[in-house]
């Protein structure tokens, strides 16, 4: 029944969206992309058909669990050589990122959760097992491959409180979802507690850890001359994932830090490359002065007090050149973006109070000292003040930063270990 009460709400949805699709399709790149794949209509590549075993389906939302998954994909790629790779995401940024991973044989967008949609995709590809990456429950996916006798694996899985209480409210339904899941390999003992909680059956469940405790910077990151050459007392502070809400709070607190370090630079980096027009239309109006990175192409200098990060896949290069670096979505209730990233490159960590999809390494960073929350511009001011004016707690703070964030190489082995028990024997080498 709780299938039944799924699927004729999301029907009537698609319905009752289809007479705006054409509206969609004129709204930009990010709705066209795709748009076929979505609805379940996908072309077999040479890459997939040439090899002999049926491919490994990876599906990763958006940037942060595509990057996460590029250590994992070339294991498996090392592992399982006969096998193709799929690799699916859910937004268009993710997909893009997705592209520049050579592990990956195809890339391609999720079908919408409609039966007749992940019925037709999985009848193109048949993988032979599909990991899902996090947070990624959909419940048709699921459905249809627990149908066909396909393993699903969700893997770095993490069940934030706020998604807890909502599985919880519709728990009837999902707990017949979760149960289809065979195998999860989970982030903590926090995040195991709860998926046994919302259904998954207690021996399928294990802690493999965080697939991003493993991920692997890029080659560029470990230069510091991305912005040029810097004279004494300049400073860069790196915003990196913002979204609607926190550019006003940060470029009032940038304003009125010029005020007493005038050699300071913001690079801002918002994340969704949907909204660069109208944070750039905040930035004309916002009294500071500044130059977007797509018209300066490949130089590594800019003049003006922000550098706008209008590019995608730059931000970690450019945290690997701050001083101190704030992560978004977390002044305002997005969960929180990947602190990892400027952490891991020994940087000052500032993030707000709203981070659930990150909560743990964010309650680490605090009580090691390498990160800092604030709650708005007033607290900004306060912090990076007190880290600009004083290097050498800044650089301790780096330091402690680091220290929380060492790579975690038992999660790949534990997660590979967990995808080769579902597959014969004979493929892996």
């Amino acid at each position: 029944m709780g299938y039944f009460i799924y699927n004729v709400f999301i029907t009537l949805s698609f319905l009752v969206a289809l007479p705006v699709l054409p509206l969609l399709l004129l709204g930009g790149e990010r709705f066209r992309a795709g748009f076929g794949q979505r609805l379940g209509w996908y072309s077999i590549d040479s890459a997939v058909l040439s090899k002999a075993q049926r491919p490994l389906w990876i599906h990763a939302a958006s940037v942060g669990e595509v990057r996460s998954v590029r250590a994992l994909s070339e294991q498996l790629r090392r592992r399982f050589p006969d096998r193709a790779i799929i690799l699916s995401t859910l937004t268009h940024t993710g997909n893009l990122t997705a592209r520049q991973n050579p592990a990956i044989d195809r890339v391609i967008y999720l079908p919408l959760d409609l039966w007749w949609t992940v019925r037709r995709a999985l009848a193109v590809f048949d993988p032979a097992v599909l990991i899902f990456i996090e947070t990624e429950i959909w419940p048709n996916l699921l459905r249809q491959a627990h149908r066909k006798g396909l393993p699903t694996i969700l893997l770095s899985g993490r069940i934030s409180e706020k998604g807890y209480n909502n599985y919880c409210r519709l728990g009837w339904f999902f707990k017949k979802v979760f149960r289809l899941l065979r195998a999860c390999g989970m982030q903590s003992e926090i995040d195991r507690q709860r998926i046994i909680r919302l259904g998954a059956a207690p021996s399928r469940v294990s802690i493999t850890g965080n697939l991003k405790d493993a991920a692997v910077l890029n080659d560029g990151t470990a230069r510091d001359d991305i912005c040029g050459q810097r004279p004494a007392g300049s400073w860069i502070w790196v915003v990196g994932s913002s979204h609607r809400g926190e550019e006003e709070i940060v470029c009032a607190a940038f304003r009125t830090l010029k005020q007493q370090f005038p050699r300071l630079r913001m690079i801002l980096a918002p994340r969704h490359p949907q909204r660069f027009a109208e944070v750039e239309k905040l930035l004309a109006t916002s009294g500071v002065s500044y130059e977007k990175k797509s018209s300066i192409g490949t130089k590594h200098e800019f003049q003006h007090d922000v550098l706008f990060l209008d590019t995608i896949g730059d931000l970690e290069r450019f945290y690997a050149d701050a001083d101190l670096a704030f992560v978004g979505g977390s002044l305002v209730d997005a969960g929180g973006h990947n602190l990892l990233e400027p952490a891991r490159l020994r940087k000052p960590v500032l993030f707000g109070p709203y981070t659930s999809n990150v909560e743990l390494l964010a309650r680490k960073l605090k009580q090691n000292g390498g990160g800092f929350e604030v709650r708005g511009a007033e607290d900004l001011v306060r912090e990076i003040t007190g880290l600009l004016s004083d290097p050498q707690k800044r650089r301790l703070a780096g330091d402690k930063a680091y220290e929380v964030t060492v790579i975690d190489d038992t999660v790949i082995d534990q997660s590979l270990n967990i995808v080769a028990s579902y597959l014969p024997a004979s493929a892996a080498t």
